[in-house]
């Protein structure tokens, strides 16, 4: 997700496009918080891994900083949209959205969809935190 420069565009105003451009709902972007929120504590789940053996403590999958966080941001509201929502844009539109080559979206939708176990239920509990 590391981008190689900073992007001139603060979050403010590419949050803005994304809503401009290709509008989701309010709960797309609850969800990201949700997932970048996982994604920060080391992931979700708790108890034994998937083959039985205790689990490491939990260690940051991801630092959220200048370099990724557009990255992480139109990647996460691309899959929260896919999931939620019967209707959504194409990766080739999302991409030109974002300011981002398609391939590279798509690249970065599997590495999202990876660091969260593709787990991208979230609970009434979780939105409330």
């Amino acid at each position: 997700f590391h981008a190689r420069t900073i992007p001139t565009i603060d979050i403010g105003s590419y949050l803005n496009r994304v809503l401009k451009y290709a509008p989701c709902p309010n709960e797309c972007f609850l969800a990201v918080l949700v997932y970048l929120g996982r994604m920060a504590a080391g992931g979700r789940r708790e108890g034994r891994g998937r083959i039985g053996r205790e689990r490491t403590p939990p260690h940051p999958l991801v630092i959220v900083n200048s370099y990724n966080v557009h990255r992480l941001l139109i990647s996460g509201i691309m899959v929260a949209v896919k999931l939620m929502s019967d209707v959504f844009f194409t990766n080739l539109h999302i991409s030109r959205v974002g300011g981002l080559p398609v391939n590279e979206l798509n690249q970065l939708e599997i590495e999202f969809l990876i660091l969260n176990d593709f787990n991208l239920n979230v609970s009434l509990e979780e939105l409330q935190r």
